[in-house]
């Protein structure tokens, strides 16, 4: 599978294992430039907000009506969000100060 572009040195070093690992808010690193990335934290969030309402949702709906296309719905939301997570897009971080005193 072809790796993904990174944000600091454009060149395509991100494999998809970092790819995912991200969208579990996991900090990654280039492995030329050794940049510092994350996924969008405004964009994860609220795709994590949709995710917890899935599971509350259609699980709770799964219970009460004793109904199993309710769960099944809620396994198949959850699988279309994670898909989603490979599309949410990496931002640079700082890179850490290790020597700073305060």
């Amino acid at each position: 599978m072809e790796k993904i572009e990174c944000p600091q040195c454009s060149r395509q070093t991100i494999t998809l294992k970092q790819k995912l690992k991200a969208g579990k808010w996991a900090t990654i690193y280039c492995g030329d430039c050794d940049a510092r990335m994350c996924a969008n934290p405004v964009i994860l969030a609220l795709l994590y907000f949709v995710l917890t309402w899935n599971f509350l949702f259609f699980g709770y709906m799964a219970v009460r009506e004793s109904s199993l296309g309710y769960f099944i719905a809620m396994i198949v939301g959850w699988a279309i969000i994670e898909l989603f997570i490979y599309y949410i897009p990496l931002n640079r971080m700082r890179p850490l100060n290790k020597n700073s005193s305060t």
